[in-house]
């Protein structure tokens, strides 16, 4: 029945989200200089397209870093739901990231192909990639691990940034393979399958970003209306809508009672309502509840005890 939420303090989980991205950012580009030195000095096209897309793994982390400190605002006169939105604006300024990339290291791909560049191939490769490769589980490992836990969208769009990263890095790595072996022209296939990675992955990211941007419903407004009804003196349950992000949802939802209730039962009512739907749904952090009265209901019933 309960769905995600948490009672951490926003200070206390933008610190946290904070500390994460720096780590990666640091990670990342020590990956990303090392695939650009490498690859660059080994005309191994597929490696410096690994490495420029590392490089904008970091970059999505600044980005983030620089959301994260107004996202933590609290709500004021002009943001009265608060600042959160910010974290998915970041995650869609990511994902268009993303794209550039895939653009960029096309081009370059195919200015590669028109040159015929032939990669020099060494162990060195090998272990370079294999080191970056390692790197990369961890960071996406470790950002999916903290998304999950203070239920971030901008670490979850970007470890699935890095995920793509280790995809990446792999074809880099058959690409090594193929071109020791005597097929030097597979460099080129991984460098355009990375693209396509990395240009799937920004469709993903807007989709996500766009669910939150676009107030798309958060909760099941069935589910919602079944569980309020549990609530004594609650006769209906409808107009119920909901919105925001995993952690901070904003819901609003009409409920019928007894027409013939003072307003203070029917407030009350309506504050049972609110909590037990927060305790069902601790991801709840704001929530209205309009009381009407069951006017249709009664003469329902009435007339029923007229027939009688």
């Amino acid at each position: 029945m309960k769905t995600p939420g948490t009672s951490r303090p926003p200070g206390e989980r933008a610190a946290k989200i904070r500390r994460v991205l720096v780590l990666t950012l640091i990670l990342n580009w020590s990956v990303a200089a090392l695939k650009l030195g490498y690859g660059t000095w080994s005309t191994t096209l597929s490696m410096v397209a690994d490495g420029f897309h590392s490089l904008l793994d970091g970059s999505a982390n600044i980005i983030g870093l620089i959301a994260m400190s107004v996202a933590v605002r609290p709500a004021d006169h002009s943001h009265p739901y608060g600042h959160r939105k910010f974290e998915s604006f970041a995650a869609l300024g990511i994902s268009l990231l993303l794209l550039l990339a895939a653009y960029e290291i096309g081009q370059a791909a195919f200015g590669r192909w028109q040159a015929r560049t032939v990669p020099h191939v060494t162990t060195l490769s090998f272990v370079v990639i294999i080191v970056a490769m390692g790197v990369s589980l961890f960071v996406t490992w470790y950002e999916a691990r903290a998304a999950r836990q203070l239920h971030s969208e901008l670490l979850a769009a970007d470890a699935m940034h890095t995920r793509t990263d280790l995809y990446a890095s792999l074809s880099v790595l058959a690409a090594l393979a193929a071109a020791r072996a005597g097929y030097p022209s597979l460099d080129l296939v991984a460098a355009l399958f990375i693209v396509l990675l990395i240009g799937h992955s920004g469709i993903r990211i807007i989709g996500q970003s766009l669910t939150v941007l676009s107030d798309a419903t958060r909760l099941s407004p069935s589910t919602v209306e079944r569980v309020a009804l549990e609530i004594e003196g609650v006769r209906e349950v409808h107009a119920v809508r909901s919105r925001g992000t995993a952690d901070a949802i904003y819901m609003d939802l009409h409920i019928l009672v007894d027409p013939a209730l003072t307003v203070a039962k029917a407030h009350e009512i309506a504050h049972q309502v609110e909590t037990y739907l927060k305790e069902q749904f601790p991801g709840v952090a704001d929530m209205v509840v309009h009381v009407e009265p069951d006017i249709a209901g009664e003469r329902r019933r009435t007339g029923e005890g007229r027939d009688s």
